[in-house]
């Protein structure tokens, strides 16, 4: 289920506000990015009806609560983060201007996650503001510049780090601390063949988490943990493993230009390409087909 491109913001925030980008065009699924730019007087609803993350983007941000016992102000910097789960949340209004990116995930997709989780009820997580969190802060600046850049590396990868990110915010939003198993079992092998069999035939489509967990039967969370066991790999890794494996064997044994073998091997642009196959291989693909 995809979210509606304005759910992040629209019941959230009352008052002068823009949406300067959003990842609905991307077709992600189960979770949407927002870029907002909010002016002063700005004001947090009082009830969320996602469950959110919100980044801080803009060097300072100001803001007030009102208590019972006055006005509380707020100060937020670059970077923290704010865990908002479905339901109350405390209502601020912004008195300075501030940019925030928020991501939200809808109900099925966090609800998947909490499965796996022991004695974690998604309707148990708790409102958390201002956390300096350096795994968060990373996910959600990875998923940040993959959005800014228009999702050049595919579906598949912004999902993986989507996964990571909804587990992450589990933890943090959790009233007490969560455990999530340490090991888990690898896939069955007919499966894991039948993924790779999938991968393969597949490479020039824009994979996605949930094609490849659909495949062996499994959902997205317990996929990605269990063909991480098989493999030693996430599945974009290995995608992109066999992507670029499937152009060096292109550029060794056909003349169709760099472009076109960008389209063929499920790149999104010869550029990307490029880049992809120099950090890997450590050399441009012009270059490589040279020395063949």
């Amino acid at each position: 289920m995809n979210l509606n491109a304005s759910a992040a913001l629209s019941t959230l925030c009352i008052g002068e506000s823009s949406v300067v980008r959003s990842s609905a065009d991307f077709s992600w699924n189960g979770f949407i990015m927002e870029r907002q730019l909010a002016a002063a007087n700005m004001r947090i609803n009082d009830h969320a009806d996602h469950n959110m993350l919100a980044l801080v983007s803009s060097p300072v941000m100001r803001g007030e609560h009102q208590t019972k016992s006055g006005t509380t102000l707020v100060r937020k910097t670059a970077g923290q983060v704010t865990v908002i789960p479905k339901g109350p949340v405390p209502e601020m209004r912004l008195v300075s201007e501030a940019e925030l990116v928020y991501c939200s995930f809808d109900e099925q997709f966090i609800e998947r996650i909490a499965e796996d989780i022991k004695n974690l009820r998604s309707d148990q997580l708790v409102f958390r503001s201002g956390l300096r969190d350096k795994s968060m802060h990373l996910l959600m600046q990875t998923l940040v510049a993959e959005f800014e850049d228009g999702n050049p590396t595919g579906r598949i990868y912004a999902e993986t780090v989507a996964e990571a990110l909804a587990l992450r915010f589990l933890h943090l939003g959790a009233i007490v601390p969560i455990e999530v198993p340490a090991r888990v079992s690898a896939l069955p092998g007919n499966k894991l063949a039948r993924v790779k069999d999938f991968v393969e035939s597949s490479l020039d489509q824009d994979l996605t988490l949930e094609s490849l967990a659909r495949e062996a039967g499994y959902s997205r969370a317990h996929f990605l943990r269990m063909f991480r066991e098989s493999t030693g790999t996430t599945p974009h890794q290995y995608v992109m493993q066999r992507r670029i494996a499937h152009a060096e064997k292109m550029l060794s044994e056909n003349q169709l230009g760099v472009a076109e073998i960008a389209v063929a091997c499920g790149f999104s642009s010869q550029a990307h390409l490029t880049l992809t196959f120099k950090k890997q291989t450590g050399v441009a693909p012009a270059e490589y087909r040279r020395t063949r």
